[in-house]
This record gives C-alpha cells, structure tokens and sequence, in this order.
C-alpha cells in the first residue's frame, strides 16, 4: 500500500466558512474579474477560489489511483491557518475545518486519514483543539506552520504545545508558511522556491537549539520538501555547535543528533537529494509525499521515488512501512 503523508485538502466551503468566521477580522466575500469567489481582507484580494483537484474527494481519487497512491493523509492548506486572527475566530474555523476532514475521512476510510489544524497563536486553545481533533474526531495530528506570526519553534509559550502533542503521541506535520525575508524575494517565486524550505530551515533550527527536542524526544514530525535546507547543511550546525561557548548552550549533543529524530517527506525533486537524505537519516526516516495539488508538488511521486537509486526494502518502508507505523495504519 502506498501511502503519500504530504496532501492538503480544501473543502468546498471554505472560502464561505472564512469570510463568515473572520467577518470581525476583515475577511469578505467578494467576485474577482472573471466573476470567481474570493475573500478580500480590508478590501484586498486574500483567497482565490481553489481548483477543483483541492475539494472534489471523486477526482482525488481518480488522481491517485493514476498515480499508483492507495491512500492519503489529508492536511489542511497552510493559507487556512489563520494564525493572525483573534485566537477564537481562529478556534472557530479550525473546529469546522476538522470536522470536514474526519468527514472526509469517514466518507473513504480505505483511502484518508488526517491531520488538523489548531489555534497556535494560543497555545493552551491549541491543545484543546488538538485533543479534541485526536480523541474526538479521530484524526492522527495536526498540521502546524513554520512559525506562527514571526515567532518560532523555540518561543517558551509553545512549551504547554509540545508537551501535549508528545503525550498523546500525535503526528505533527511541518509546513512552512509566511516566510521570512518574503519581501526580497519577490521575484522568479523564489519565495515559495527558497522561502518555503528556508523558514522550515529556520524553524527546525531553532527547535533544535532552544531545546525542545532535547526535552521532547519522543515528538513525532515530519518536515514538508525533504526538510528544507537541513538535512543537506547539517554539518554547518554541528560545527557551530563545536565552536560556541559550551555554557550558553541549550542541548547537550550536535545539533545533527537531534535532527535524526525527525521525519522528512519525499519532495525533493531530485533522486539524488533523495538518495542523500536516505543515506544521511536511514529509509525508516523518509516519507512518500507529493503535495498535491500544487503545482510545486510532485505529480508522480510514486514513480519518483521508484527512480531513485534505493533498495526495494527501502522503498517500502518509504512508500508504505513508515506511514503505516507513524499513523497506526492497519492496526
């Protein structure tokens, strides 16, 4: 069974549920010039009408059954976060986005399972939310951003986040968004094309020497497009770990140790940075993902990984064996 741990899902009404929920923050309905939905936020265009591939499950399926993918876990799409908004309208669209992916989830239980969304800007509104999602619900973790309004992985605050997510042993998937230094990279898409793994980069980094992972250990996450630039400049970490002052650190080994504990998706676009971040972290560490249906994602992800220069026992694990475990697939 090959499972793809990286694909978001909108469902049809989300643009209708964020204009009503964030009425109060300055989100509205509204036609853009070829007579499409979309939401303006203080009357500036915000949210586009997304394409079909994003809420039809029917055609979903038809692409993953062409894509050789036997089922996805399903995340929301990192512009539905709302992470700026007053944490209880945020609370309220989160509940309802839930809701509808353990809807979808009930509707093809063979083909999804799930990941949430949650409050971050209010940690403990978090946690509740996470809980209910999990417990409730029946969903297997939370998606969460790269940074949450400019504060990172490292922020004392997120503290009552961590320990409640290792507690309940969920599954946190990282995505990045509204990424740092946006404002220069403005052209060519850089800031999706160095931007996205460059705020995941500096999320994890932080993570990594504020501690966190020396605290929590057993935190289960995996990193959207092979783990940004980490995995291929972990050896910089490390040296500047040899090299700083030892009693103004945080963590007590290389900072590498630690980025062995996370989990990285398959969305590299090239074999041979798959094939090096295999090596370097073990198959048991790689996860097959396309991020679909973006146009950034990859549309064979199945073939991709079958292109690279991997055992076949490492395939399996990649493409089914590790989903299976971290998501309690078939138990």
């Amino acid at each position: 069974m090959n499972v793809d741990i990286h694909a978001h899902y909108i469902p049809a009404e989300s643009l209708r549920m964020a204009s009503e929920i964030g009425r109060r923050q300055g989100l509205a309905s509204a036609k853009d010039e070829r007579g499409r939905d979309v939401v303006t936020r203080n009357g500036k265009p915000y949210l586009n009408q997304p394409k079909a591939e994003f809420s039809n499950l029917e055609l979903r399926l038809s692409i993953m059954d062409s894509q050789g993918i036997d089922m996805q876990l399903l995340s929301p799409a990192s512009t539905y976060f709302f992470y700026w908004m007053a944490p209880e309208e945020s609370l309220a669209y989160a509940r309802w986005l839930n809701q509808r992916l353990a809807d979808a989830v009930a509707k093809y239980p063979k083909r999804f399972v799930a990941l949430g969304s949650a409050p971050l800007q209010e940690p403990a509104l978090a946690v509740s939310e996470m809980e209910r999602a999990v417990t409730k619900l029946g969903l297997r973790g939370v998606e969460v951003a790269s940074n949450v309004n400019g504060r990172y992985f490292d922020d004392p605050g997120m503290t009552p986040f961590w320990e409640a997510a290792q507690a309940l042993d969920v599954l946190l998937f990282v995505h990045p968004n509204q990424v740092v230094g946006a404002e220069r990279m403005k052209e060519y898409n850089l800031a999706n094309l160095i931007g996205n793994p460059t705020d995941t980069s500096l999320a994890v980094a932080k993570m990594i020497f504020g501690g966190v992972l020396e605290r929590f250990p057993k935190l289960k996450i995996i990193l959207a497009h092979g783990g940004g630039f980490l995995p291929y400049t972990w050896g910089r970490l490390d040296r500047g770990f040899r090299i700083q002052d030892s009693s103004k650190s945080l963590i007590a080994n290389l900072p590498g140790e630690y980025l062995r504990l996370l989990h990285f998706d398959t969305v590299t676009h090239s074999a041979m940075a798959l094939e090096y971040l295999v090596a370097n972290f073990g198959a048991d560490k790689v996860l097959l993902g396309s991020d679909y249906p973006y146009d950034m994602g990859d549309p064979q992800p199945v073939e991709s990984l079958r292109k690279a220069k991997l055992s076949a026992e490492q395939v399996e694990a990649i493409a089914s064996a590790n989903a299976c475990k971290l998501l309690g697939i078939g138990v």
